[in-house]
């Protein structure tokens, strides 16, 4: 058990049919799979059942988009990763998909298709709602037990999620579990610790700031990127009608007056940037606040300044506990890659560092220091949503029905 989820260690898989949920929602172009690192983060919890029949669940994208696919090459993948054959079938839970499940012996993988080719899939509806759905209520009762790999998506109240484990004795894999124990750590765990929140997504940062902050949970939190540039507008900064009009756009259903409230309260906790570097004529140019709102014409922030990075990067690396999530700026273009890098590498150089999901993981593994941070996420609104004090329903519903209907049946500690 962990934090009251059950665990790998609860059951006795071998020689059972086992459904795991995974999450393997990757960037596609030209029908080629860009990015695998989502797959190999599952290759643990898939080899620890090899004893068993496991056949894997899944979504890619969603309707409309152009990267909205089926999954025969994700099967490809994982034959790759795992040096073993991945059968994909492409039907759900048809005749022809039961038919296969039916006929797998001890070792088998298969990946069945994309659930969000299953119109129920993503419909709001509570798990016990979601048990009764025809992909829950087809599939389950061919399978001993359900799996639920998939941090990332663990967040949604989705049928694939949340409906099975109300049907089937289900725990969790070895990725959600190291998730939950290097998150849980971050929050916890007792020492000084220091939270470093970028990116655009303001309402993500928000909640992670209310959490850390009205809990005594951070020290000081550090504010980058977009979110930075939305407080220091509050705090009376004029930064231009452009740096303006991105704030608008990403601000959400965020409460000025609450913010400005949380400035008040807590001014010696929250850090702000004193320098940016901006584009003019094509070259990185450096500005003081000061010099930005001096400035006539003023341009689009894309970055921290070497100040403020300086400032930052020096103070976070004596943190016990240091966690950032969300770029400082634009870091996909080399010469506004200078604050991101700069601050992950001050992070891992604290006591204990992790990594949110989504483009701060990219940005640490660009900058090579993947093996440098304790910890790094898969899940971006999952890990923002766990930072936040949020509970995630995936993981909730194997809690709730493990402790109401499923222990009799596990192992005990």
């Amino acid at each position: 058990m962990i934090d009251g989820y059950p665990t790998l260690d609860n059951i006795d898989y071998t020689g059972k049919k086992i459904l795991m949920r995974v999450d393997i929602n990757a960037p596609i172009v030209e029908s080629e799979i860009l990015d695998i690192t989502r797959f190999k983060s599952h290759v643990p919890t898939i080899r620890e059942l090899e004893e068993s029949k496991v056949v894997l669940i899944a979504h890619q994208s969603r309707p409309g988009r152009k990267d909205f696919t089926d999954l025969s090459k994700h099967a490809e993948v994982f034959s790759r990763l795992l040096d073993r054959d991945v059968s994909y079938v492409d039907e759900l839970f048809s005749e022809c998909a039961i038919r296969r499940i039916k006929e797998m012996e001890d070792g088998d993988i298969v990946l069945l298709e994309n659930v969000r080719f299953y119109s129920e899939e993503d419909l709001k509806k509570t798990p016990e709602e979601h048990a009764n759905s025809h992909m829950v209520s087809r599939l389950y009762r061919y399978f001993d037990f359900y799996v639920n790999d998939a941090f990332s998506a663990s967040h949604r109240m989705h049928a694939s999620l949340t409906g099975f484990p109300v049907v089937l004795p289900s725990v969790i894999g070895r990725l959600v579990e190291k998730e939950v124990r290097a998150l849980t750590r971050a929050l916890r765990n007792k020492g000084r610790k220091a939270f470093i929140l970028g990116g655009a997504k303001i309402s993500d940062s928000v909640s992670v700031l209310k959490n850390v902050l009205t809990n005594g949970i951070a020290e000081k939190v550090y504010l980058t990127g977009v979110v930075a540039n939305y407080f220091l507008i509050l705090d009376g900064f004029d930064l231009g009608e452009k740096n303006k009009k991105i704030v608008e756009d990403n601000r959400e259903d965020v409460r000025d007056d609450e913010i400005r409230k949380m400035l008040k309260e807590f001014r010696e906790r929250i850090l702000l940037p004193t320098d940016f570097a901006v584009e003019i004529e094509g070259e990185r140019v450096e500005v003081s606040l000061e010099e930005m709102e001096g400035m006539d014409s003023k341009p689009v922030i894309k970055d921290i300044g070497t100040e403020t990075l300086k400032k930052f990067a020096e103070e976070i690396q004596e943190f016990d506990i240091a966690v950032i999530n969300g770029p400082a700026g634009v870091f996909e273009e080399e010469e506004f890659s200078l604050g991101t890098f700069g601050i992950l590498k001050a992070v891992s150089k604290a006591g204990y560092s992790v990594v949110g999901g989504g483009h701060i993981s990219t940005a640490a593994r660009l900058a090579g220091l993947e093996g440098k941070l304790d910890h790094i996420s898969t899940g971006g609104g999952a890990s923002i949503r766990f930072l936040s004090g949020e509970k995630l329903p995936a993981l909730e519903v194997i809690r709730e029905y493990w402790e109401k209907k499923w222990s009799r049946i596990f192992k005990s500690d």
